[in-house]
């Protein structure tokens, strides 16, 4: 047998490689446990987390030149080295994080799953299928009102949050989720309260009771044309979902735009509401980690159908542009007029161009979502057309093609059975993320400490118990011959409230009724297809912030003359 004596020269020098090696290590735990102390402990790192990419990539590489200059390494040690103090480094910084969230961190007293105390992701795995309004709803009935659903989040749902948390009087602000666009900003998004008022004067231009009237008269023009449509279907499948999208498309187009997308009767640009919907997918299960979507948005295959759907939009701006001698007023003219008179700096255009996504969106997804659901609740319950029918008919003898300003009020279940559909499913399921200010709230005797992302949840809070008695069921008398059955008034959140208040909601609620008052004029009824019960539609629609609607096929059974 033949033995090997390591030479004490060359043992030593190993001894002293290793001793070194275990001394730079333990100062590199040391440095990632004061990085995380001294600096990300403190503010908000979001905005820029996509530059920590290159700072990590560029000091890994400077650490390792170093080492192989500053040592007897070779080139192999040296990686090795610089491959050990780099995990050190890390575990140092994310051993630090852990043991504060869990312990030592200002949430860590409310209830929650235990691994969202320690990352955002734990949120986004378990919202992965885009249904974070069902998961929220689960969480809040296992945990309570108020639910840590990340290391510096809450969900809160409480209508007495409401106020303080999303009104015009709320020190609240905005959460670094609404930066996930820059450089593109728009109404929605900006975080700015004075920023956010001077812009939304500019949109309220466009929704004057002037304005109003007018699109009123161009809305019913669409929704002839949808009956039109439908009557050509009548007694045959098809998607309701797909056709609401259409109508939805032409009337924002035509009141938003300016243009036709004639949806309704060509197939030409029924692509842009399937565009919408991909570009919106990634935006769901995200939610949690604003600070993904500037990575996502830098990467030469992520966020492909986003950037389409930006040039699309940037498409629509560009044209307008060109445009001279608009014949009628539509939201985007006040956007061009205000773009116009501005330095048209690059910051100009990046307005334009995100208030114009927001007109598009806004002015088309929610309402075509709201349209699809109503006439999921009018097919599953028949005497619901007849107590429309009941009501309507009376409103519109004469030839009336749409109701009265006067009348508006009296249709009271038609008005109900809107609302309702906007309580069950609303266009924002998840809520509207928002910032405590540095000295926290108090919502209901309980202290939420400052700098705490809060969202009140929406679909929850609309669908629980403590608010509405049987708030699962379509009751659209609860909202004018059975107010019994609202047992907390504030607990409607669908429109958001205040200056942050959807302000196109008159417009959306005149479109909807408008195309009901129409079929109600043209058709007997609404049944489901052969084979369709709804379950996909109520199970399966994804929560992308906006609502992803599944299909949904009925059947137009035609008035008889």
């Amino acid at each position: 047998m033949v033995s090997f004596t390591i030479p004490p020269q060359l043992a030593q020098l190993a001894e002293a490689g290793c001793a070194r090696l275990a001394l730079g290590s333990a100062l590199f735990v040391a440095a990632g446990i004061a990085t995380h102390l001294l600096y990300f402990i403190r503010g908000d790192r979001n905005r820029f987390a996509y530059k920590w990419i290159n700072r990590i990539l560029t000091g890994v590489a400077v650490l390792g030149a170093a080492v192989l200059y500053l040592t007897r390494f070779n080139v192999v040690e040296s990686v090795a080295a610089t491959a050990a103090f780099t995990a050190s480094y890390f575990t140092g910084l994310y051993a630090s994080i852990s043991v504060y969230r869990l312990f030592f961190h200002r949430l860590h007293r409310f209830p929650g799953p235990f691994w969202a105390r320690l990352s955002n992701f734990y949120h986004a795995y378990i919202i992965r299928r885009s249904d974070n309004h069902l998961v929220m709803q689960r969480l809040h009935e296992k945990y309570g009102p108020i639910v840590r659903t990340g290391p510096s989040n809450l969900s809160v749902n409480d209508p007495a949050a409401i106020k303080i948390v999303l009104s015009n009087e709320s020190k609240c602000t905005k959460s670094p989720w609404y930066e996930r666009s820059l450089p593109v900003v728009n109404l929605h998004t900006v975080r700015d309260k004075k920023t956010h008022d001077a812009r939304r004067k500019i949109f309220s231009k466009a929704f004057a009771p002037g304005a109003l009237q007018d699109y009123e008269e161009r809305v019913v023009v669409h929704c002839e044309e949808f009956i039109r449509q439908m009557k050509c279907m009548a007694g045959q499948p098809f998607d309701a979902s797909d056709w609401f999208k259409y109508f939805a498309f032409d009337v924002m187009g035509d009141l938003g735009l300016g243009k036709e997308f004639h949806m309704m009767t060509s197939s030409q640009n029924r692509w842009i509401p399937t565009l919408l919907e991909t570009s919106m997918a990634d935006v769901g299960p995200t939610t949690p980690i604003p600070w993904i979507a500037s990575i996502l948005h830098r990467l030469p295959r992520a966020g492909t159908h986003s950037r389409a759907w930006l040039e699309f939009v940037g498409s629509q701006v560009q044209e307008r542009l060109r445009t001279k001698g608009v014949q009628r007023s539509d939201i985007l003219s006040h956007l061009i007029a205000t773009y116009n008179d501005s330095a048209k700096t690059e910051s100009d255009y990046q307005w334009l161009r995100g208030d114009t996504r927001l007109t598009i969106v806004g002015g088309s997804d929610t309402t075509a979502a709201t349209l699809t659901f109503m006439f999921y609740y009018l097919a599953k319950d028949p005497s619901q057309v007849q107590k429309l029918r009941a009501e309507l008919e009376p409103l519109l003898q004469g030839g009336k093609t749409r109701l009265d300003p006067k009348d508006v009020s009296k249709a009271q279940h038609l008005n109900g059975v809107i609302q309702e559909a906007l309580r069950l499913h609303p266009a924002i399921p998840s809520g509207f993320p928002r910032l405590t200010p540095p000295e926290g709230i108090t919502v209901s005797g309980t202290y939420i400490p400052g700098d705490t992302v809060v969202v009140l949840p929406v679909y929850a809070m609309q669908h629980d118990k403590a608010n509405y008695e049987a708030p699962d069921e379509f009751i659209p008398e609860r909202w004018y011959s059975q107010p019994e059955l609202i047992r907390n008034r504030e607990a409607f959140l669908t429109w958001n409230v205040g200056m942050n208040g959807c302000i196109g909601r008159a417009l959306a609620v005149m479109e909807m009724r408008d195309l009901v008052v129409h079929w109600i004029q043209n058709f007997e009824g609404v049944e489901f297809a052969p084979g369709e019960d709804g379950r996909e539609l109520l199970e399966e629609t994804k929560d992308h912030f906006t609502l992803g609607v599944k299909p949904l096929r009925l059947v137009f059974r035609e008035k008889k003359i």
